[in-house]
């Protein structure tokens, strides 16, 4: 869960402890492997954080266990007859309001808070972890205000991140190690073993939540997801994908800004370097590189019906238009009665106010040097800085 500082928190001694971190929802056997995987390595001033992550998931993990037995016959033969549409792109390329606008269309399945953070809780104890998400959650996001409740989808990374060990977003908590979770994203990286436990894990997290949705097609968005296609398509050859492009100066720092605003809270390590400033900037354009890079190139071998590109700055104009071009574009039925509902969301999103950011020369070099085929690709004009 994108926590920050809208959510509440408790103090545990001298210290005031995150009750809205996304790792309090995890199975205790995930939480112990990422222990073990960082050598337990907890910096002092996160060690009261780090103790109630430890106390939540043993907690959790009594029920999580009976959850599983009585319902894994019946999640296992949930049969997936829609595969999913992915909302793909970088983060801060308005995937998240995409999200938000299509999730009002009443066909569709998706990730809410309970069945995101708190996967292996999220039938039993739906109703007391409703209200206890309800209580920690801050009405907006931190690093950008958009909207934020339990009545609005959550990520399937942070179902990853809860359930498993193998989940980019781990480099948030453990930014000392974030090497090590970059391949998490993709997935065509990780050992033989890990990769093929990836696609059993994934699988069971999707087939839980569509087992809760009553057998909708799911509706999923998760940046990552973006980094990984091949592996998406190898178990749903049907699936849809969007993918949102946006001003790369725009998105690469408000990239920044949103991973250093997150490990100013989430972190239980130290920062990596002496220079993190120099450090995250380079480990953005590299993913973000390598996302598009191969995604674009991956995208041309699918039919028409299957992917489409969209620029951001074309979608906001007009996003109910331009929606209607997506479902005709992908063959999704069913725009006309969503439309009502779209249109509400759309009204209630007037007066949002974007984050505004200075761009550094050092900064701009470096997107102009790695990002030339995105310019390119999606016909962004490159700037200058001068010092």
């Amino acid at each position: 869960m994108c926590a920050g500082d809208t959510f509440r928190g408790v103090r545990m001694g001298k210290k005031k402890v995150n009750m809205a971190h996304f790792l309090l929802g995890s199975r205790f056997s995930s939480w112990m492997k990422l222990l073990k995987q960082n050598d337990f390595k907890i910096r002092k001033e996160s060690r009261g954080q780090a103790a109630l992550i430890t106390a939540t998931s043993l907690f959790l993990s009594v029920p999580g266990t009976v959850e599983r037995i009585l319902y894994k016959k019946r999640i296992e033969e949930t049969k997936i007859e829609k595969d999913p549409i992915y909302i793909m792109g970088f983060w801060r390329t308005g995937t998240t309001f995409m999200q938000y606008l299509f999730s009002r269309d009443p066909q569709f399945g998706w990730l809410d808070p309970v069945g995101s953070a708190t996967i292996s809780n999220c039938i039993l104890m739906r109703k007391f972890l409703t209200r206890a998400q309800s209580k920690v959650l801050g009405t907006a996001r931190p690093m950008d205000n958009m909207e934020y409740s339990v009545d609005f989808p959550m990520e399937d990374a942070f179902s990853q991140a809860t359930f498993s060990d193998l989940a980019v977003i781990h480099m948030m908590a453990f930014p000392q190690n974030y090497k090590r979770y970059i391949p998490c994203a993709f997935i065509q990286d990780l050992p033989e073993k890990e990769r093929a436990r990836w696609h059993r894990e994934y699988a069971y997290i999707l087939k839980k939540n569509t087992f809760i949705q009553g057998g909708k097609q799911m509706l999923l968005k998760s940046p990552d997801n973006t980094a990984h296609p091949a592996d998406i398509i190898q178990d749903y050859p049907n699936a849809k994908f969007i993918c949102l492009c946006r001003d790369p100066y725009v998105t690469a720092m408000s990239t920044v800004h949103m991973f250093t605003k997150q490990m100013e809270i989430l972190a239980l390590q130290d920062k990596p370097g002496p220079d993190f400033d120099n450090l995250i900037e380079d480990v953005v354009l590299e993913i973000m590189e390598r996302m598009y890079r191969e995604y674009f190139e991956y995208e041309k071998t699918l039919p028409r019906n299957q992917s489409m590109i969209v620029i951001y700055e074309d979608y906001t104009k007009d996003p109910l238009n331009y929606t209607r071009k997506i479902y005709e574009q992908l063959e999704i039925p069913g725009f006309e009665e969503a439309l009502p509902h779209m249109e509400k969301y759309v009204r209630s999103q007037e007066g949002y106010v974007k984050n505004k950011f200075t761009l550094s020369k050092r900064f701009c070099d470096k997107i102009n040097s790695r990002l030339g085929f995105y310019f390119d690709y999606c016909g962004y004009e490159k700037r200058e800085v001068n010092d």
